[in-house]
């Protein structure tokens, strides 16, 4: 691994991005693609408390068919919080922001995004369209959150009868300086209605959803696409694969899927 540097790739200037060279000696191309590179950089972002390391085995692929692959961490707890040794904490905001510290200046690039990256990726293409993204994959898409343990039906609840407000100002002192974003991936949260009031799909991007009916945390699995995204379903390749969500990244077939995703480009 070695950190990406101005001069290899001109304007990105984001400290959170290293640039993965390929792992797999004996399908690695003569030349590395992040050298000369003949198609878009592809780049990886990771999911809810997780980090770039969940990416190393999808960036040898990418390495061995040509592609370029970076990195990007966010989310990484901040000075005062509890530190814990993962990122993707601070929540959704505050991702995106650090996705466009990381894509300053970025020529186009392809993404793939792990559950709640996909929202991190469509948070910054919300706040900067897409004059840089030709196209985002999702492995366990978070478009509708998650009604695990009946969470969703709680809050909603919550709502109807005029708790939400006094629940939510009693926990945000004790969760959000742990994981602020956690809340944020509840169905029908206050950030997942925010996204949708703002459009959930930008013109431009090709969308692709991978999905695995295993996925356990997002409940329905089934029901987590948009309108207008190509919906790829692992269990339709194969019967087998039984992945969860956490897997996904490093699962062979939803790795093939995705460099199937990221080998057709922009819409």
């Amino acid at each position: 691994m070695r950190r990406l540097s101005a001069s290899s790739w001109a304007a990105v200037t984001g400290a959170a991005i290293t640039l993965c060279a390929p792992t797999v000696a004996s399908a690695t191309p003569a030349t590395d693609p992040c050298e000369a590179p003949t198609a878009p950089p592809v780049v990886l972002v990771h999911d809810l408390a997780s980090d770039a390391g969940v990416w190393d085995e999808l960036t040898a692929d990418l390495g061995a068919s040509g592609r370029c692959a970076l990195t990007v961490t966010w989310g990484s707890p901040e000075s005062g919080d509890v530190p814990v040794p993962v990122a993707g904490l601070r929540g959704v905001d505050a991702g995106a922001r650090d996705l466009a510290t990381a894509l300053e200046g970025a020529g186009i690039v392809d993404v793939v995004a792990h559950g709640v990256g996909g929202l991190v990726v469509q948070r910054y293409l919300q706040d900067h369209g897409a004059r840089s993204v030709r196209s985002l994959t999702t492995l366990g898409p978070m478009w509708d959150g998650t009604e695990i343990g009946g969470l969703a039906a709680t809050e909603e609840l919550g709502r109807r009868i005029g708790t939400y407000d006094l629940v939510l100002s009693l926990e945000r002192p004790l969760v959000d300086p742990v994981c602020a974003g956690c809340r944020e991936v509840i169905h029908g949260s206050d950030l997942l209605r925010d996204l949708r009031a703002r459009e959930l799909s930008t013109d431009g991007v090709r969308y692709t959803d991978i999905l695995s009916t295993c996925d356990g945390f997002v409940v329905p699995a089934t029901g987590a696409s948009m309108p207008g995204t190509a919906v790829v379903t692992l269990q339709d390749h194969d019967p087998g694969n039984c992945a969860g969500h956490f897997a996904l990244p490093r699962d062979r077939l939803a790795r093939a899927l995705a460099l199937d995703a990221v080998g057709r480009g922009g819409v």
